[in-house]
C-alpha cells in the first residue's frame, strides 16, 4: 500500500520545502494551501499521516485536524508550527485530535523521523484494529493469561465453547476448565514442551461450565519480553465434538454392513488377527462358521430385493441369539454370514453352537405378506488344525462351505485336507467347461421311451453329456451343480433345448414323425426371466412345432413358489408345449396345488419304480401314483426300469410309458436313429 502524506501551509514557500525533504522518503506527496483545500483532498485520496500548519486564514490547523478526526480517524494527525496557543494545542492533544507538535524552523532528520513513525504508528493502529476484529470474531476461543497463568482476557468464542462469562473466569487459572480425563503425566508433558519449545498443540478434553466433558484442539504460545521472561501465554483452541461425532461415525460405517449393522469383512479380519494371536499366545483353539442362506438368489429374484433386505436383516437378528459372550458375527456381502469363535475347547462346542444356529432359523420367517422358510449351508474351519492365519482359514472355511452346498444344502460341514483339493479341481472344471460350451465338447444324447401297450417307441428324454478331450464321457452330476453355481447353466440349458429341438425336427423330416422330445429344466433355468423368451426364439429358429416339445420339470422346482410356476407353466401350456412333472413322490408337493397345475405328464422316480417288486411300501406307493395321475387325466412314465418284472408289474397297474435300461441307456444321436430302425414305424 503506498504510503499518502498530505502537507498543509498557507506559504508556497514552506511547503516547496517540505516537498524537497520528504520527496526522497518514497511518499505519495499531496499538498494544500488552506485547510478547506486539505479536506478536499482528503476526500477523494486515502491519506494515512497530515501535517499541517497551525496559522492559517479561515481555518486553523487545530480546527482543521480536529475535522479530519471526526472524518478520518484512523489517520495520523501532526501540527508543524513557528506559533501556537498553548492552551488550544493541549486542549487538541488531550482530546486525541493531534498526534504531536512540531516547531518551525524544523531539523531535517528529526521531521522525517517523526513522520516516519507516525506512518509507522498508523500501521500498528491499523494491525491493532484488525487483531481486534480476529480477537472478537473468530470462531475458536482466545484465553491470555499472565505470567503467573491467571487469565487476563478472553475472547467471544471462549464464553460460547465453555459457557462461562468472562468476569467469572478473569483472575482464575485456566485449571478451572479440567475434565479430570488427563493424569498428571499429560500436564507434566505438556509444561515441559512449553519450557522447551514455547509452545504446545495437541487434543485435549475440558470441561464447560455446565460440566459436560467436551474434546478442544488446543494451541498453546509463551510470549516472552525483551530480557526473554514469560510476560504472556496465548491459548487459542477450538470445539471439536462435531469433528469427532463425524470422525467416529465414519469409522463406524467403515466397519459395519449397512444393510444389518453388523461388523463387515474388515472389522471381522481385524478381530480374527486378533483372535489368532490371542489363542497362539494362550495355546487354545478357535474356530469359523461361514454360513451361506440356501437358494436365497431365489428370493431375491422372485420376491424382490426390498423382501430380500428385509429377510437378512430378520435372519441377522437371530443369528444375534446365538452368540456367546466374545464372539463375532458379521455379513460378509450378500446372503454370506460368518461367525468367528474364539476359546473353543473342541467340536463338541462348535456343533452346539451350530445346533442352536439351526433351530434359531428353523420357524418360518414373516416378511410382509410371505412365509418363508430359511435353511443355511455351514462350513466350518479351525485354529490351529485347518489354518493359522486369517486367509487359511477363511478359505478352508470356504472350501467347506462349498462341500456343505455340494452335499445338499442345510447342512454343516468341517474342514478337510481333501477339500481343499476338491476346490482346485472345480476351479478347473468350471474354466474348462467354459471353454467347452463354445467347442463343441457338449453333446445331447437321447434315452428312449415306449408305450407299454404296444411296445412303441413314442418319444426320447434329452439329456447332456461333456465329451471332455481327456476325460472322455463326463455325466452331468460332476459338472451341472458348478454350473448353476457360476450361471453357465442358463446358456448350457438352452443350447441342450436348441440341439433336442433342431434333432427332433431332423427325425420329422426323414419319417419319425410320431417322435416327441422331453427336456428337463434344472430350477436355475425356471427361475431365469429370459426362460420364456428363450423357449420361443428357439421353437422359431429350429422350426418344431410346440406340440413335440415337452418340459419336464421337478416337482420341488414347482412348488418352491407354486403361484409364479402355474403363471409360467400356463403360458408355456398355452403355447402347445407339453409339462411333464418329473421324479414325483421325492418332494413335498401338495395335492391342492397338483391339480391346477397344467401338467400333462407325471414320471414316477426310478427310487420307487426300483423296489416295486421286493418292497410292498414301494409296490403300494407305485400304485397309488399311477391311480391319482390317471384321476388327473395325467399320462404316466416310469422311469429307471431295468428288469422284466418292473415292466409286468408296471403293465398290471396301467402305467403308459417307461424310461430305462432295460429299453435302452441315453444314446447318442446316430445310436437312437439305429435303435428306431431303418425305416419309421407305420
Amino acid at each position: 500500500m503506498n504510503r499518502t502524506l498530505l502537507l498543509v501551509d498557507d506559504e508556497a514557500s514552506i511547503l516547496h520545502a517540505l516537498v524537497r525533504l520528504f520527496h526522497s522518503e518514497g511518499y505519495n506527496l499531496l499538498t494544500a494551501n488552506s485547510g478547506e483545500e486539505a479536506l478536499r483532498l482528503l476526500a477523494n485520496n486515502e491519506v494515512q499521516v497530515v501535517l499541517s500548519d497551525q496559522r492559517m486564514p479561515q481555518m486553523t490547523g487545530v480546527e482543521l485536524l480536529a475535522k479530519v478526526k471526526d472524518l478520518y480517524p484512523d489517520s495520523v494527525r501532526m501540527v508543524l508550527s513557528g506559533y501556537a496557543e498553548i492552551t488550544a494545542v493541549t486542549d487538541a492533544v488531550n482530546k486525541g485530535n493531534i498526534y504531536k507538535f512540531l516547531f518551525k524552523p524544523w531539523d531535517n532528520d528529526l521531521l522525517r523521523a517523526n513522520v516516519r513513525e507516525a506512518f509507522d504508528r498508523f500501521d500498528l493502529t491499523q494491525q491493532g484494529a484488525q487483531f481486534s476484529k480476529i480477537y472478537e470474531n473468530t470462531v475458536e476461543g482466545i484465553i491470555i493469561a499472565d505470567h503467573g497463568t491467571l487469565i487476563r482476557a478472553v475472547n467471544p468464542a471462549f464464553s460460547i465453547i465453555t459457557g462461562y462469562a468472562p468476569e467469572e473466569v478473569i483472575g482464575k487459572t485456566p485449571a478451572l476448565l479440567k475434565s479430570g480425563n488427563h493424569d498428571k503425566a499429560f500436564y507434566q508433558e505438556m509444561w515441559s514442551a512449553l519450557e522447551q519449545h514455547g509452545k504446545w498443540t495437541g487434543e485435549i478434553w475440558n470441561k464447560r461450565k455446565s460440566g459436560e466433558i467436551y474434546p478442544e484442539w488446543l494451541n498453546i504460545t509463551v510470549i516472552r519480553d525483551s530480557q526473554g521472561s514469560v510476560s504472556q501465554y496465548v491459548a487459542l483452541f477450538s470445539d471439536i465434538t462435531e469433528h469427532k461425532r463425524n470422525e467416529e461415525r465414519l469409522r463406524y460405517q467403515a466397519y459395519h454392513d449397512g444393510l444389518t449393522d453388523l461388523p463387515n469383512r474388515l472389522m471381522f479380519g481385524e478381530n480374527l488377527e486378533l483372535t489368532i494371536a490371542q489363542a497362539e499366545r494362550t495355546g487354545q483353539q478357535a474356530a469359523i462358521l461361514l454360513m451361506d442362506l440356501d437358494h436365497f438368489k431365489f428370493v431375491n429374484d422372485t420376491l424382490g430385493h426390498d423382501h430380500g433386505d428385509k429377510l437378512l436383516l430378520a435372519v441377522a437378528e437371530r443369528l444375534k441369539a446365538t452368540l456367546r459372550k466374545g464372539d463375532t458375527l458379521a455379513r460378509m456381502g450378500g446372503d454370506e454370514f460368518t461367525l468367528l469363535l474364539p476359546q473353543i475347547k473342541d467340536t463338541d462346542e462348535i456343533a452346539a453352537v451350530i445346533k442352536k444356529i439351526v433351530t434359531n432359523l428353523t420357524t418360518p420367517f414373516r416378511v410382509g405378506d410371505d412365509e418363508l422358510t430359511v435353511t443355511a449351508s455351514i462350513g466350518i474351519s479351525s485354529y490351529p488344525q485347518d489354518g493359522t492365519t486369517p486367509e487359511e482359514l477363511l478359505k478352508n472355511a470356504d472350501s467347506a462351505l462349498y462341500q456343505a452346498k455340494e452335499a445338499g444344502r442345510n447342512t454343516y460341514i468341517f474342514f478337510t485336507a481333501a477339500m481343499t483339493a476338491r476346490a482346485k479341481e472345480r476351479i478347473v472344471v468350471e474354466n474348462e467347461l467354459r471353454h467347452a460350451l463354445s467347442s463343441g465338447e457338449i453333446e445331447v444324447f437321447y434315452q428312449p421311451k415306449m408305450r407299454i401297450r404296444d411296445q412303441r417307441i413314442t418319444g426320447m428324454e434329452a439329456l447332456v453329456r461333456w465329451n471332455h478331450p481327456s476325460r472322455g464321457l463326463v455325466g452331468p452330476k460332476d459338472f451341472i451343480a458348478i454350473a448353476e453355481e457360476t450361471g453357465q447353466i442358463i446358456p448350457l440349458g438352452k443350447l441342450v433345448l436348441e440341439e433336442a429341438c433342431r434333432q427332433t425336427v431332423e427325425w420329422h423330416r426323414q419319417g419319425w414323425d410320431k417322435l416327441r422330445v422331453a427336456v428337463n429344466l434344472s430350477a436355475y433355468q425356471f427361475r431365469d426371466e429370459g426362460l420364456f423368451d428363450a423357449i420361443t426364439h428357439i421353437l422359431e429358429q429350429t422350426g418344431i412345432d410346440p406340440h413335440l416339445l415337452e418340459i419336464e420339470l421337478t416337482e420341488s422346482v414347482v412348488m418352491h413358489d407354486a403361484e409364479a410356476s402355474i403363471e409360467l407353466l400356463l403360458m408355456l401350456k398355452r403355447m402347445g408345449i407339453g409339462l411333464a412333472i418329473d421324479d414325483f413322490g421325492t418332494g413335498y408337493s401338495s395335492l391342492s396345488y397338483l391339480k391346477r397345475l397344467p401338467f400333462d405328464t407325471l414320471k414316477v422316480d426310478q427310487s420307487f419304480v426300483r423296489d416295486v417288486t421286493t418292497d410292498h411300501h414301494s409296490a403300494e406307493l407305485v400304485r397309488t401314483i399311477i391311480g391319482m395321475a390317471h384321476g388327473f387325466k395325467l399320462e404316466v412314465i416310469a422311469e429307471g426300469v431295468e428288469t422284466q418284472e418292473q415292466l409286468d408289474f408296471l403293465r398290471k397297474h396301467d402305467c403308459d410309458v417307461i424310461q430305462g435300461y432295460l429299453l435302452a441307456k441315453p444314446l447318442t444321436a446316430r445310436e437312437f436313429k439305429l435303435l428306431l430302425g431303418a425305416r419309421p414305424e407305420p
